[in-house]
């Protein structure tokens, strides 16, 4: 089973309890580290390195930077050197912490109720190994010691042998790849002195992590695939560890398969045997065949998804499958299971469902694309057996997150008849059977009053769910949760849930100062907020049977689409802190702010400081209780800078008519949708949040909040299905109603009432200040409709108003507007301003009647009139009608065979590609057809008739009315040969032999021509 273990230091750095590496963050602050540490390191012996590296990693993972090096690179000393090296003075704070991981634990339930616990460092040992990529090279292929970074061929077979001799040494080995070649890379002890458990990481040649393993092989060896993205070398890590009572040195072996190069994905499969939903497919592993030790032979069978389905594969070993050819005993064969696409990128992985003990596998994921996909089922130890694989096909919609967090195997926690929990804060004499760093009983130490009260604090956010009263006792024997405070190089943080596989252990939780920032000055990570608090709330979780989202600890599912413990969030960005205390991925990395700034000042605000979404909702499901809380008429506001006490929030609420706002000067988003529970983008909230600070709101299944109140900034309110009232306030805001009959409020600025979210079409009217849905606006510059058929109608000011998707009829005031019509076929009305309009996609009417107007038709057929004044109008795509009405305007009819009217005033039509026809009518107009067969009509007035020689054998013009007056005019004729010829009563313009136009019932003699620069 798995167990909530705060690592020693801090979760931020190797998290509660995974035994892992987290993925690459950014945003971090730097800074420098002390400048002694590289002269230190270099005459220093290994063991006193060994002492000086865990506090220098806190150091490095509390946000201080680095600066370390020196030392010999040859044997356990320059190992040791070499990896703590990677601290280097170029080094930011920003690039170490951007390669954080995380860590684990495993608990193995023994007589007595006692347990094995183990802590490993995480993968900061491996953060850089700029030093180590400069180690004595070995041949490619051979055998040695690694000792340094040493190169191994990735043949077929590849192998090399190394020990770890001094305790927190790492070695780095070398090898060689093809780009777009696969590897499989196994580390395990090896020899008569085995290394006890195996830590394996991978990295490119810049020193950036590219995968890691901890237990992915049989037992607590480990394994990892990749597929190299280049030609040259990449570096493995390899680390030691050991349970107390052991030594985490020994013997170790390193194997590298590199699959054939003409396999889709990592094995020699066939595709013989094809996988359904629809019954169980047995197999047989024989190790006989298996291409490196330990492995036996990779079984490959392929399948066929549906996009948009979940596919879901348990895989068990055992006398009951094939038990001809069963060669172990029943239930001991010992699998991994791993899926490919067709392309051969992994999309899921897993080696034991109940870990640490199950040996049987089960691996889930969402088919993106439709198509064959691989299963490769392989097994460790050269064991052979029998084995089984159940498919099993689920829709997205079918499927509860909930069952991702519900630890099944644990027991829910009873209060007393009055309804109280008791707590009990174990004394420096007490351990309860709990183990230290030597193996020996663990050394605890005294509670003070401001933890206490943290604590207290903390399960008081599951009181508000439960109902329950938490009530410290001195009676241990009288309490359901006993906590115990110690300082430990090994452990963090950990509880027993209500489990009765951990007998005494129960309830009992540890919680080490020297992790998660606990003895900060000030203790600020103690605050609501604060890192160490977040821990704390995510203890108390496993103390009431709630897992992870991202294992089968306990018994539970893994959330869809997650595939490790931190920087996979699942789908739509599920996993993660702001929707369940209980992810490693923290806070809201995915949110518009990043990832919560991690520095000794920032580690006191910026993570959870409640139960979250889906935390809530899983306790609920579990007890069967919905708590009333909250009652009254609550304001509920978010933090305007990024202090002690700003963090992100989750809100129960169970009465009263509440608020959600924000007074200060940012943007910011409310959203008052509650948590849906589900796989969908609102599963586990929709977070409110301010740009630029790490705090934020959700609200928790089935909680109403009715209002939102906006500040000075450029706010976005959005409502839900009741009667809203939101206020803009200051700035440009947009608000958003959804359902209910909604107060609009805008306040001080050019704000909109959006209908973008709506799911029929809406009519909405700024003069009447109403819509048809119910809403009432106030202080409301523009509209924004829906994705239908929509009617926006403006006022007397100057509107913003946006059709959006749908046949849309929109109508202006007298103001000066601007009008998108968005996709559709759209009519738009404006009145006497001057107007700035877009038709969008769609075959549109435009008029733009008074006013000096500029109309663009977009895409499609449009028709456009101009009306009174000076416009500009731009048919754009397709065959447009352009009437530029009274004035002096601009015509362009853009691509399409289109039809300009200039009417009365000098106008300036331009015909743009196709086949046009222009007709300037009364003035003096200035016609050009552009490219394409075009035909053009001066009408009365002195009118210009304009050719491009660039045009020459793109088409033919027709000019019908030359008259008296008017004049031609060549551009791009420079050196050209124009000749003007009689033909019959016509006369044939033609340029260096090309024919351009024809001039009807006209004598050549008559036109009056020049070479001039383009108008306009």
């Amino acid at each position: 089973m798995r167990i909530g273990l705060e690592n020693l230091f801090g979760r931020q750095a190797f998290d509660h309890d995974y035994l892992g590496f987290n993925t690459v963050r950014s945003g971090y602050t730097p800074s420098s580290h002390s400048a002694q540490t590289s002269a230190q390191l270099s005459s220093t012996s290994p063991s006193a390195i060994s002492a000086q590296f865990r506090p220098l990693l806190l150091d490095i993972a509390s946000g201080n930077g680095a600066n370390a090096g020196g030392g010999s690179s040859n044997g356990a000393v320059g190992n040791t050197v070499a990896a703590a090296s990677m601290f280097s003075p170029s080094m930011s704070s920003s690039d170490l912490l951007d390669k954080y991981y995380y860590l684990s634990e495993h608990f193995h339930p023994l007589e007595g109720g006692s347990h094995e616990h183990e802590s490993k460092p995480g993968a900061d040992l491996f953060a850089d190994f700029s030093e180590a990529r400069s180690a004595p090279s070995i041949a490619s292929g051979s055998t040695a010691a690694a000792s340094g970074a040493n190169p191994i061929a990735a043949d077929i077979v590849s192998s090399t042998d190394g020990d770890i001799a001094v305790e927190g040494e790492v070695d780095f080995i070398s090898i060689d790849v093809v780009a777009g070649q696969t590897y499989m890379i196994s580390l395990y002890g090896a020899g008569d002195n085995p290394l006890p458990d195996t830590f394996l990481a991978l990295l490119d040649n810049e020193g950036i992590l590219v995968n890691s393993d901890d237990d992915g092989g049989a037992g607590v060896n480990s394994l990892l695939t990749f597929t190299a993205e280049y030609t040259g070398q990449y570096t493995i890590g390899v680390a030691g560890f050991a349970n107390p009572g052991q030594t985490a040195t020994g013997n170790y072996t390193v194997d590298v398969v590199q699959q054939a190069a003409t396999d889709e994905v990592p094995d020699t499969f066939d595709g013989a045997v094809t996988i359904s939903t629809d019954g169980i497919t047995y197999g047989f592993i024989d190790s006989g065949t298996g291409p490196v030790a330990g492995f036996g032979e990779i079984d490959t069978y392929t399948f066929e998804a549906q996009a948009g389905q979940i596919y879901s594969f348990e895989l068990t070993g055992g006398a009951d499958y094939n038990t001809s050819y069963l060669n172990v005993p029943a239930g001991e064969l010992d699998t991994i299971i791993t899926i490919y696409d067709a392309d051969g990128n992994v999309v899921a992985s897993n080696d034991d469902i109940n870990f640490p003990n199950d040996i049987s596998s089960r691996a889930s994921f969402l088919a993106q694309e439709g198509g064959t996909y691989y299963i490769d089922v392989v097994a460790y130890g050269g064991q052979t057996g029998g084995y089984s694989i159940t498919a099993q096909q689920t829709a997205l919609a079918d499927l509860d997150p909930l069952d991702s967090l519900n630890w099944v195997n644990a027991e829910n926690i009873t209060p007393n008849e009055d309804g109280v929990v008791y707590v009990y804060f174990g004394d420096s004499d007490e351990n309860f059977n709990q183990t230290g760093d030597d193996g020996g009983p663990m050394v605890t130490i005294d509670w003070n009053d401001y933890e206490v009260d943290q604590v207290m604090s903390a399960l008081g956010e599951y009181e508000n769910i439960l109902g329950y009263e938490y009530r410290i006792t001195e009676d241990a024997d009288e309490a359901t949760f006993r906590l115990l405070k110690t300082e430990s190089a090994e452990y963090g943080a950990y509880f027993f849930p209500q489990d009765p596989a951990y007998g005494d252990a129960q309830g009992v939780g540890v919680f080490n100062v020297l992790s998660g920032g606990w003895n900060l000055p000030g203790q600020e990570a103690l605050q609501q907020g604060g890192y160490a608090f977040a821990v704390v709330l995510h203890e108390f979780g496993h103390a009431h049977g709630v897992a992870h989202p991202h294992d089968t600890g306990g018994g539970s599912d893994v959330m869809v689409g997650v595939t490790g413990p931190s920087g996979s969030y699942g789908i739509f960005d599920l996993n993660q802190g702001v929707y369940t205390v209980m992810s490693y991925n923290d806070a809201f990395d995915t949110g518009p702010n990043g990832p919560s700034p991690f520095t000794l000042d920032g580690i006191g605000h910026g993570w959870s400081g409640t139960l979250s979404a889906f935390d809530i909702a899983v306790l609920q499901e579990r007890y069967g209780i919905i708590n009333p809380h909250a009652t009254g008429d609550d304001v509920y506001v978010l933090e305007d800078e990024n202090v002690e006490g700003t963090y992100y929030e989750t809100i129960w609420d169970t009465g009263g008519n509440d608020t959600i706002k924000y007074s200060g000067q940012r943007n910011a988003q409310i959203d008052l949708l509650a948590a849906t529970i589900d796989y969908t983008p609102t599963g586990g909230g929709v977070v409110s949040y301010v740009d630029g600070v790490f705090g934020g709101i959700t609200i928790a299944r089935g909680v109403e909040i009715e209002n939102a109140e906006g500040g000075s900034g450029n706010d976005t309110l959005l409502g839900n299905g009741l009667n809203n009232e939101l206020y803009g306030n200051g700035g440009d805001d947009v608000l958003i109603g959804r359902g209910g009959s909604d107060l609009l409020d805008g306040g001080r600025g050019t704000d909109i009432a959006s209908y973008i979210q709506s799911e029929t079409g809406v009519t909405a009217s700024l003069l009447n200040g109403t819509n048809s849905e119910g809403d009432t606006y106030r202080s409301i510059e523009g509209l924004q409709g829906s994705q239908f058929n929509d009617v926006l109608v403006g006022d007397n000011n100057s509107n913003i108003l946006d059709g959006l998707g749908g046949d849309d009829v929109i109508i202006t005031g007298q103001g000066d507007n601007i009008v998108y019509g968005g996709a559709g076929n759209d009519l738009i009305e404006a009145r006497n301003g001057d107007d700035t309009i877009d038709g969008g996609d769609g075959d549109d009417v435009i008029n733009g009647n008074g006013g000096d107007d500029i109309i663009s038709g977009g895409a499609g057929d449009d028709t456009i009139e101009g009306g009174a004044g000076a416009d500009t109008l731009d048919g754009g795509e397709g065959n447009d009608r352009l009437d530029g009405g009274q004035g002096r305007d601009i015509l362009t009819g853009g691509n399409g065979n289109d039809i300009l009217f200039g009417r009365a005033g000098d106008d300036q039509l331009f015909g743009g590609a196709g086949n046009d026809e222009l007709r300037g009518n009364a003035g003096n107009d200035y016609l050009y057809g552009g490219a394409g067969s075009n035909t053009l009509f001066g009408g009365n007035g002195d009118d210009v008739f304009a050719f491009n020689g660039d045009d020459v054998g793109n088409g033919f013009n027709l000019v019908r009315d030359y008259e008296a007056g008017d004049t031609v005019e060549l551009f791009n004729t420079v050196d050209a040969d124009v000749v003007f010829e009689q033909v019959g009563d016509s006369t044939l313009l033609s340029v260096d032999g090309n024919f351009v136009a024809l001039f009807e019932n006209t004598d050549a003699n008559d036109i009056v021509w020049s070479t001039v620069a383009p108008a306009g």
